[in-house]
């Protein structure tokens, strides 16, 4: 079984996000994300590919607004 996933973070209270280092396998990164997102509302947490490249925030809200 692969451990490539990774847990992303992004805060709703002042837009700070991060990823974490420890790798999980899909399911355990997903059921991990779904427990911290129950635990800290104001915090969105979301299972992500550890080779993912993340677009930065303020330019998907450029392109959204487009």
């Amino acid at each position: 079984m692969s451990h490539s996933y990774v847990i992303y973070w992004k805060s709703k209270v002042n837009g700070r996000t991060g990823r974490g280092s420890k790798q999980f396998s899909r399911a355990e990164a997903e059921a991990l994300a779904q427990e911290l997102n129950l635990e800290y509302p104001q915090i969105e947490h979301q299972a992500i590919r550890d080779d993912a490249i993340l677009v930065p925030t303020a330019a998907q809200e450029l392109l959204s607004a487009a």
